[in-house]
């Protein structure tokens, strides 16, 4: 019925001497160096942000650790507080006395003490944790006395409770660990924090 109709063969397609710009491919003339220059803009970027991020995460970091360390100084304050309440002894001595001029909680003593004689030195476990210093009267424990957020010792200078003439107060010698306050002193003196005992 129907006849197929014998179309003319087509010649070869003509091949046009401008390729139109939508058929070209991009082949990378160097694929390595291309890979080094976007590593190198990535580590750019991080470097960029690690040294805005990192003064931030480091001054957070030091605030935190002053906060605890006044937090640590409040709770061994406290501590002392109900001692002397409940045993009526000052933490000078044995059931009293006034034999104690310092006393230090537990961890590293800080470098360049300068609280005086180390004989007239107690822990603070001796009040806050066990009798051996008030004996009977002793009700507590009364505080757990930590270590500073550095890891070394809180530093109580008790001259000043016997002394009205001398400051009391609690210590730590801050990040550098190194005890910069005299004994004597109202303030903190370099990165010390300290804390009155009224």
């Amino acid at each position: 019925m129907f006849q197929q109709q014998n179309k003319p063969a087509e010649g070869p397609a003509r091949e046009s001497s401008a390729e139109p710009s939508h058929t070209k491919r991009f082949v990378p003339q160097n694929p390595r160096g291309s890979r080094f220059l976007e590593a190198l803009v990535c580590l750019c970027v991080v470097i960029s942000i690690a040294g805005i991020t990192m003064p931030i995460i480091a001054d957070e970091r030091a605030e935190s650790r002053f906060e605890q360390s006044v937090l640590g100084m409040q709770n061994i304050l406290d501590g002392l507080r109900d001692y002397s309440e409940q045993t009526h002894f000052l933490p000078t001595g044995n059931r009293g006395r006034t034999d104690v001029t310092w006393l230090y909680g537990p961890g590293e003593l800080p470098r360049g003490l300068k609280l005086g004689n180390v004989s007239h030195s107690r822990s603070l476990d001796d009040i806050l944790l066990n009798d051996s210093m008030a004996g009977s009267a002793w009700q507590g424990p009364y505080a757990d006395p930590a270590r500073d957020p550095w890891g070394r010792s809180y530093l109580v200078n008790v001259d000043g409770l016997v002394d009205p003439r001398q400051p009391a107060w609690i210590l730590t010698a801050g990040p550098d660990g190194v005890m910069q306050t005299p004994a004597s002193a109202q303030k903190a003196v370099g990165d010390d924090i300290l804390l009155p005992i009224n």
